[in-house]
């Protein structure tokens, strides 16, 4: 728990340095020569992703299972997130992008617990675990969004926008998996009287 927690604070805080960076003039620009842009500003995209999918890693191993699979889940998806930033970074253009079902995927999970096992101590015990991830995504999220409506470039806006629909997409499964703990333990409790 431990490094997840280091993790998530080293991902706060280079998604806050990233703005100041593009403020000053370091513009991520996809037109560019990589070597012309300001490397410090591309590699803090690319950490933000690393450290997501360490992040989730982390967190699909303290995760009971069927939870873990949603961590692991959005640990892929934050590879691909770098993945696409590399090559977009790399290549000049953005590649072709990949919808994320993540959603989907939570509201089966959650339906599985339901007719299984309901929600387990672990689960419970890992919620404010759950609530944190959810937040971070929706401040990655409004960060995508904040570089999609200052960036001049087409192409490059429609990166920042996928991402921060790919980020409301993670904030929204997270979201359930607080709620779905939150609502089934309220109701299990409420069984008890």
């Amino acid at each position: 728990f431990f490094f997840a927690l280091q993790t998530f604070s080293k991902m706060l805080s280079l998604r806050t340095q990233l703005p100041l960076a593009l403020r000053r003039g370091c513009n991520v620009r996809l037109r560019m020569h990589p070597r012309a842009m300001q490397t410090s500003a591309r590699d803090q995209v690319l950490e933000i992703e690393v450290a997501g999918e360490a992040y989730y890693r982390q967190l699909a191993e303290q995760s009971p299972a069927p939870l873990d699979q949603i961590f692991n889940r959005l640990a892929d998806e934050e590879h691909e997130h770098h993945e696409t930033l590399e090559h977009a970074f790399d290549q000049g253009h953005v590649p072709e992008l990949h919808h994320s079902n993540i959603v989907e995927h939570m509201h089966s999970i959650c339906q599985n617990i339901r007719e299984a096992q309901g929600v387990t101590d672990g689960m419970k015990s890992l919620l404010e675990v759950y609530a944190n991830a959810r937040d971070m995504e929706a401040k990655n999220r409004d960060h995508y969004l904040e570089l999609a409506e200052t960036e001049p470039n087409p192409e490059t806006r429609k990166l920042w926008e996928f991402l921060a629909e790919e980020q409301n997409k993670h904030y929204m499964a997270l979201d359930e998996m607080v709620q779905f703990v939150l609502v089934t333990d309220v109701w299990f409790h409420g069984l008890a009287w």
